[in-house]
């Protein structure tokens, strides 16, 4: 993977020199700038997916069903960590019902709660009160708009 994340930033570099240094067809610079900035968002993903300490969901058709795996994620991950490292579950509750109404109201004031997402939440253990809890640090929200309309006529 370290190979891959190499040669995606040697990829961006050669596209962002070229257009610097004007190396590229003007008919072709705008295509070969969508193309850094693709590359850059693709390596941005992919570090983010493969971060450790993260709960995921699938890529689910609607906000509603991203927050309903969310949440199967979580208690999946809560009761991992309750039994391996002790983390007080009632206390964790509380902290990712906190956490999920947040996400909630943000999903909606954005207008994306009808896309189709997939949602990365990082955490992380604490020592709270004398406890360790479970705690949302950041959620990152990767949704899909449409990209156009292809029409196929069967005559």
């Amino acid at each position: 993977m370290e190979e891959l994340f190499n040669l995606m930033s040697k990829c961006v570099e050669t596209i962002e020199k070229g257009i610097k240094e004007k190396a590229f067809p003007e008919v072709a610079r705008i295509y070969i700038e969508r193309l850094g900035r693709s590359v850059r968002e693709t390596e941005g993903v992919l570090k983010l997916v493969l971060m450790e300490n993260t709960i995921q969901t699938p890529i689910s058709p609607s906000s509603r069903s991203a927050i309903y795996n969310l949440r199967r994620a979580y208690y999946a991950v809560l009761s991992r960590m309750e039994k391996e490292k002790g983390v007080d579950r009632a206390r964790s509750t509380e902290l990712w019902r906190a956490a999920v109404n947040k996400l909630i109201e943000y999903i909606n004031a954005e207008g994306i709660s009808e896309a189709p997402m997939k949602i990365v939440v990082t955490y992380d253990i604490e020592e709270e009160d004398g406890k360790k809890v479970l705690k949302l640090k950041k959620a990152a929200i990767l949704y899909f708009e449409l990209e156009g309309v292809k029409e196929l006529t069967f005559e």
